[in-house]
């Protein structure tokens, strides 16, 4: 959206809307509620920026997490090693391309300025993640042409302009769900994100597949409790709500389906008296530094944040520079398992081996 086209909806001349955007006091105050109104209704955000920019290339990538459950004075990325890491990583590889990186956390009543820095121009392409977004604003950011990577948000590339780019988030839960069966556990749970997120579903559906496929029996009802995907208090709050449920029968493994949460989880199974792993059993998706220090040290599905990093920049400019990707969607599937001493064997029907 530019000035021309403000003009044509609000029915007068590019110089009448320049009029009003500098603020000039020869417009009529009809002409200038109507010119505002199409302004609004557009959300159209003229920036000094973008006539700075004409005839030069903008080399700057936005990069946006989406957090649409914090409160106003909650930190975002702090909390969630994966966002930390991620952004380290990002500023290496986006400056070795000679682009610079801008990184916002975008709230819920944030959306506007995701649109704001696009259409100023003060940022050639933008990368998405964190919480699902709502497809309707998908559809918008693709209707107006805005260049993106979207990293775990959606299967399938909804524009020529949106490439997708997911791990795979399906290996991942199968390769912990296999683990934890080949250790001969048959008392198995899950504590996991939000159900909404496209990782969360895919996870779980490799972790409930692999059990499945060994004959061991996976009840959501009673084996499985969301919380917060990117927080160590998602982890902990939900594993407490399990033990919690479970305290009669409990489970002799669980697997946390962030690393962030396998911090939380760790921390709860201590808190309420019980042994890593001579009670319970604990693997994690996602790899943590933290995991080896700990006492046991954790198994984990082993993910690689820098190869995220270089996946999602390298792509991103490749869709700007070039404007004609050959392939709009990619997995990731360099998934390893990381097993160590946090996960004990055990007989049949979950006894001590």
């Amino acid at each position: 959206m530019n000035s021309s086209e403000i003009a044509k909806l609000a029915r007068v001349s590019r110089t009448t809307v320049s009029r009003v955007l500098n603020g000039h006091s020869n417009v009529s105050d009809e002409t200038r509620r109507r010119v505002e109104a199409v302004i609004a209704e557009q959300n159209y955000f003229p920036d000094a920026a973008a006539r700075n920019l004409v005839g030069k290339t903008c080399k700057i990538l936005g990069l946006f997490i989406i957090d649409l459950g914090a409160a106003g004075d909650e930190y975002t990325i702090s909390r969630s090693q994966f966002f930390y890491d991620y952004i380290a990583y990002s500023a290496d590889i986006t400056s070795h391309y000679g682009y610079n990186l801008l990184t916002a956390v975008i709230r819920r009543d944030g959306m506007a300025e995701i649109d704001r820095l696009f259409q100023s121009r003060s940022i050639a392409g933008g990368i998405l993640m964190g919480d699902h977004l709502d497809q309707r604003i998908l559809a918008r950011f693709a209707a107006r042409g805005y260049k993106l990577v979207l990293y775990n948000q959606v299967r399938r590339s909804p524009s020529p302009h949106i490439l997708t780019i997911n791990y795979d988030n399906f290996k991942c839960g199968l390769l912990a769900g296999q683990e934890l069966c080949r250790q001969g556990h048959v008392k198995i749970a899950h504590v996991t994100g939000e159900p909404d997120k496209l990782s969360v579903q895919d996870r779980l559906e490799g972790f409930e597949t692999a059990l499945t496929a060994a004959g061991i029996p996976f009840d959501r009802e009673r084996d499985l409790e969301f919380g917060k995907f990117n927080r160590k208090s998602g982890g902990y709050d939900a594993t407490r709500r399990l033990l919690a449920r479970r305290a009669d029968d409990l489970p002799t493994a669980l697997c946390a389906g962030s690393a962030t949460m396998l911090l939380g989880t760790f921390q709860a199974i201590r808190d309420a008296g019980l042994r890593i792993p001579e009670d319970i059993s604990l693997v994690g998706i996602d790899d943590t530094d933290a995991a080896i220090y700990t006492t046991p040290p954790l198994s984990v599905v082993s993910t690689s944040c820098e190869e995220v990093a270089k996946q999602t920049v390298a792509r991103l400019i490749e869709l700007i520079e070039q404007d004609a990707p050959a392939c709009r969607d990619h997995m990731i599937s360099n998934v390893t398992l990381a097993s160590r001493s946090s996960i004990r064997p055990c007989g049949s029907f979950g006894k001590e081996a």
